[in-house]
């Protein structure tokens, strides 16, 4: 029976939103520690630090991630092995790209970092060789469809974190040094299990053709834009409240953006399988599948965020200080307009995910760079006006609403497509996955 009940999870929607469920269960896990364990202005530093590898990070994933998607799916054995070892190639380079970059800011910035950031800056480049093979083995598993090794992956990355976490606590050692080197840590462990698995395909590197290497380059650089611009949004609102306010406003706003890992967790999942379902539509020609596949997602994942949007804002408070402590309860007005402003985050995403597979990446750069201008102006000018949090929340609602119909107007003139496609096959969809679940539940009970 226990096998029987495992096949129900064998699927690739439910495989991925396990994986996004674990990560998303022991980061929860990992910030609820954290915000108790260090005063509100170190971390607002330590979100600050993670940040701005993350920003690097998605640089990384832009320009490799749905490339290798794209030209690894479905071709042969030859062409795939190519595909994985210009992908490889264009990492290692980029990664010691960024090594001298890092060595370049210290070099000319160090007098101007106080002691914490000449700390996290030294250790940088530390991070981002440490999760290279981590997240290549990801993207690679994800081209395959092998969603199950990749929660494998986060489970082991996410769970070596939080145990070090808890082992510093405990132990009175809870500084921050320590932290950065725990997290280090864990990214190393993922990164040698995954090369210890085999799936990595490091050694495909040899098998790299020059014109592999460029056309990943040419792909992944217009999509580098959009996912860039795309995250400096929150980046660009902790820097602001940083700098304009202080470090222990950053510590709260972070409590919202906690709260939308509820909301990604099932966005992450989706997109992950709608990336190369999309992009088998493209490449088969079929317009009206890929129409029929943007309206499906977007419609199902918007109906089954709703009940998730309802229960957080019925709970919030309780939630805030399960997740921080009692004196985190200002972030409450920010956290409901987060909540509010979420409803928009399954069209937003997957507009722009559609614009990629389908060869208009441009577009959605142009879709996030005119996010990230409102936002911009927006921080800077409400920041001015009110220093309120609760402003730089606003101003986030108002750049993902112009995104959102910049992106549909523009996809509209590829796709014929309507707002009432999109609930239609999104009910839909939902009502099949309804109605299938208890039937497989049923089909486990009587074995």
């Amino acid at each position: 029976m226990g096998f029987r009940l495992l096949s129900v999870f064998r699927n690739n929607h439910i495989q991925s939103l396990l994986g996004n469920v674990i990560s998303a269960f022991f980061n929860v896990l990992s910030f609820a520690i954290l915000v108790r364990i260090l005063p509100e202005s170190a971390f607002g530093e330590w979100v600050m630090f993670i940040a701005t590898y993350n920003v690097l990070d998605q640089i990384r994933t832009a320009l490799l991630q749905s490339g290798l998607i794209k030209f690894y799916a479905g071709t042969d054995e030859t062409t795939a092995r190519s595909v994985c070892g210009a992908a490889w190639y264009v990492a290692v380079a980029l990664t010691l790209i960024f090594l001298i970059l890092n060595a370049g800011v210290l070099a000319i910035g160090w007098h101007y970092f106080n002691g914490t950031w000449q700390f996290f800056l030294l250790h940088l480049s530390l991070l981002l060789v440490l999760s290279l093979p981590f997240n290549f083995a990801s993207w690679l598993l994800q081209a395959r469809h092998q969603f199950d090794k990749i929660v494998h992956i986060r489970l082991l990355q996410n769970s070596t974190f939080l145990l070090l976490l808890i082992i510093l606590h405990f132990s009175g050692n809870a500084r921050i040094t320590l932290i950065l080197y725990a997290y280090a840590f864990a990214l190393g462990a993922a990164s040698l299990y995954c090369m210890l698995q085999r799936w990595t395909s490091l050694n495909t590197i040899w098998f790299r053709k020059k014109e592999q290497v460029k056309a990943l380059f040419v792909y992944g650089r217009l999509i580098v834009g959009s996912m860039v611009t795309s995250g400096f949004i929150p980046y660009s609102d902790n820097f602001f409240i940083r700098t304009m306010i202080n470090p222990a406003a950053v510590a709260i706003y972070s409590i919202p953006q906690k709260f939308m890992e509820v909301i990604e967790i099932i966005l992450r999942s989706f997109v992950a399988t709608a990336q190369p379902t999309l992009s088998a539509a493209v490449n088969r020609n079929d317009w009206p599948a890929v129409s029929k596949a943007f309206c499906r997602y977007t419609g199902a994942v918007t109906f089954l965020i709703l009940p998730f949007i309802i229960g957080l804002i019925i709970f919030v408070q309780p939630l805030i200080i399960i997740l921080a402590k009692k004196n985190y309860l200002g972030a409450t007005p920010i956290v409901l307009i987060f909540l509010f402003s979420a409803i928009l985050y399954p069209i937003d995403r997957f507009i722009g995910v559609t614009l990629d597979m389908i060869n208009k990446p441009q577009l959605n750069f142009y879709k996030n760079l005119l996010k990230v201008s409102i936002n911009v102006i927006g921080d800077l000018v409400f920041i001015w006006m009110f220093m309120d949090l609760r402003a730089v929340a606003a101003v986030s609602f108002l750049n993902l609403l112009a995104g959102v119909a910049f992106g549909y107007y523009f996809l509209k003139k590829q796709l014929q497509l309507s707002l009432k496609d999109i609930l239609k096959e999104g009910w839909a969809s939902c009502t099949l996955l309804l109605e299938k679940l208890p039937a497989k539940l049923q089909l486990v009970k009587k074995n």
